[in-house]
């Protein structure tokens, strides 16, 4: 995968032929465009995960798959951003398939260069921004209660927190609620993707240089250290860091001094670092991947952030301020959702997290044209599967809603069977069975 100029709108290329690829990217970059080429299904996945993108465009025809495996598995990470495939002739069902199913377009093999600017610029967007709603913050449910409360005892004592959970969890907005507030909050909060940045660029990134300092350095840079000043500096992904850097980073935290590059003098750091992570950082460790006490300097405090699967009572919370935010920055009337839509929010597993839930109702927002969206608006790529399969589907979702709403009410009643039952109208024995057919534990009531 290729890495390009921090400038313009950012676009995804996903194609494995190297000569188009290549005479692809050279045409974008010229035009302004950042460019990011992946070759894979699981490059491009690993692409949209660190971070969305203006525009993606994708070949149909993959190494490790094909543009509708591509397009199952990209959803959780879209959000409004248009995809457009392009195919060969033969491919044409498939790709006519994908646009009913929600893709935006298809171009057809070769890709007119003229054609793919104009459709980029007719269709693209700057991503819109990952800003955290109130509801956002946690403490909705039982399960973040305890973690809202451990972040507002945190936020006013100056100890290095690691913050641990999947991807789309809500890393960043405890971290930017942590620095809220603390006496810092008035100075800058600033956010690093350790996996976004290409090894030979980190140590400058991390530190800044001096003008002359290496090839191409014409002017002195300001490093994110140097950025974050005495705010605070969010380390992302930190599993994902380079291991020359760590006993750099290492430094500054036992230290408090870093250096840029070229420099003959040492900086104070007089900021706080937090830092997140999805990765086992204990295997890592195990693996001579991740320097042991780079860590225990890192997890002065550790909290875990629970996925969006075990907050179940969060889910349509959260979807209802998503929704707001979504219309407004559109320019649209705010809709509602239907009852299957409903159902079919608590059914699903929750793969990409809170993330994936806003970009799922980001995109169903642009895309509906009804006041009301229902499951096919929020799970376009369920238009790909067998008419059997998306009949087992729905049923399924039946049952995982009404499971969720048992397992919402016990939440609600702290665990008491009687009372949960009460707030479901049924009886106490009614909802033990319906529980333990559905799959739920009955003992843990």
């Amino acid at each position: 995968m290729t890495n390009a100029p921090a400038s313009g709108l950012p676009v995804l290329l996903i194609e494995d032929d190297p000569v188009l690829g290549g005479a692809l990217v050279q045409r974008l970059r010229l035009e302004g465009f950042r460019v990011e080429w992946a070759t894979t299904c699981a490059d491009a996945l690993q692409a949209m995960r660190r971070a969305r993108p203006a525009f993606v465009l994708s070949d149909i025809r993959l190494p490790d798959g094909s543009g509708e495996d591509l397009y199952r598995q990209a959803q959780p990470y879209l959000g409004d951003t248009p995809i457009v495939f392009a195919t060969a002739f033969a491919d044409i069902g498939q790709a006519v398939r994908l646009v009913r199913a929600g893709a935006d377009d298809y171009l057809t093999k070769p890709c007119d260069a003229d054609e793919l600017v104009r459709r980029i610029r007719e269709l693209a967007s700057p991503p819109a921004a990952a800003a955290a709603t109130p509801t956002e913050g946690f403490g909705l449910s039982a399960v973040t209660e305890r973690l809202a409360a451990d972040l507002r005892r945190l936020a006013p004592r100056d100890v290095p927190v690691l913050l641990r959970g999947e991807t789309g969890v809500g890393k960043e907005v405890a971290a930017r609620q942590l620095h809220a507030l603390s006496p810092r909050a008035e100075a800058p909060f600033v956010a690093v993707n350790c996996g976004a940045i290409p090894p030979e660029l980190m140590e400058s990134q991390f530190f800044g240089h001096e003008r002359g300092a290496f090839t191409g350095a014409h002017g002195a840079h300001i490093g994110f250290f140097e950025e974050a000043g005495t705010g605070t500096l969010f380390l992302d992904e930190i599993g994902e860091l380079d291991p020359r850097l760590q006993a750099t980073l290492l430094r500054v935290l036992q230290d408090g001094v870093f250096r840029r590059v070229g420099a003959r003098q040492d900086q104070r750091f007089q900021g706080r670092i937090v830092a997140a992570t999805n990765a086992d950082l204990a295997e890592r460790m195990r693996a001579g991947r991740f320097r042991e006490d780079l860590y225990f300097r890192l997890a002065v405090v550790e909290l875990p952030i629970p996925p969006l699967r075990e907050r179940p009572a969060e889910i349509l919370a959260l979807a209802q301020p998503f929704m707001a935010q979504a219309a407004e920055r559109q320019g649209l009337p705010c809709p509602t959702l239907s009852p299957l839509a409903h159902s079919a929010l608590l059914a699903h597993a929750w793969p990409g997290n809170v993330r994936e839930l806003r970009n799922r109702i980001e995109r169903a927002v642009a895309l509906c044209d009804t006041p009301v969206l229902d499951a096919g608006d929020l799970f376009p790529e369920r238009a790909l599967d067998p008419p059997d399969v998306a009949g087992d589907t729905l049923a399924n979702a039946r049952e995982q809603a009404e499971l969720a709403q048992i397992e919402r009410a016990l939440e609600l009643s702290g665990g008491r069977l009687t009372e949960a039952a009460q707030r479901l109208g049924v009886s106490r024995t009614t909802l033990w069975k319906r529980r333990k057919r559905l799959g739920g534990n009955p003992d843990d009531a």
